[in-house]
């Protein structure tokens, strides 16, 4: 993926009135702007929705990522916490982000099946090597909204850094 100045990746959204223009971001999929759209992406049930944005560019994106690690899974970058989490780093860099301003907010990563195991869910792995990805490059986690049984919606606006999290059991917050 490529970063593209007009933020849309090819897509278009819609809004109404005063509503910002809405980029959809799919599974396996990351799309980082420098506009003032609104990213959104639905279906975050044991998937992790990373967003990384630089708060004094207003530059930022969004990651809807299935696993935790590639280790040897075909896909493409995005498909994996950690690879899209470099990917979307690289693309905010090429963009214009500076590199020691980006901040990280978390949302899904939910263990949607009650399957008594001895490891962690794919949600808890997601989780924690997104932690072990922004540490290791410095990027801060400012705050997250993961784990739980229920999945989640979430509307990302890189200009003003706010996440907005929409739980399946009505529960509805601003990271």
């Amino acid at each position: 993926m490529a970063p593209s100045d007009s933020g849309l990746g090819g897509r278009t959204g819609g809004g109404f009135g005063n509503e910002k223009e809405r980029v959809k971001v799919g599974v396996s999929d990351a799309e980082v702007t420098t506009r003032d759209v609104t990213l959104v992406t639905s279906g975050l049930g044991s998937c992790l929705g990373v967003a990384l944005y630089d708060p004094h560019s207003g530059i930022g994106g969004l990651l809807h990522a299935m696993l935790p690690e590639s280790a040897d899974h075909p896909g493409p970058p995005e498909k994996f916490v950690v690879d899209g989490i470099d990917q979307m780093i690289d693309d905010l860099d090429r963009a214009g982000a500076a590199r020691r301003s980006i901040q990280a907010k978390l949302a899904g990563a939910s263990s949607m099946l009650d399957l008594e195991t001895e490891s962690a869910s794919v949600g808890e792995q997601n989780v924690d090597a997104a932690h072990r990805a922004l540490e290791a490059r410095n990027v801060p986690i400012k705050n997250a909204d993961t784990g739980g049984s229920n999945g989640r919606s979430i509307r990302f606006e890189p200009a003003e850094g706010k996440l907005f999290v929409s739980s399946a059991d009505g529960d509805r917050r601003v990271l």
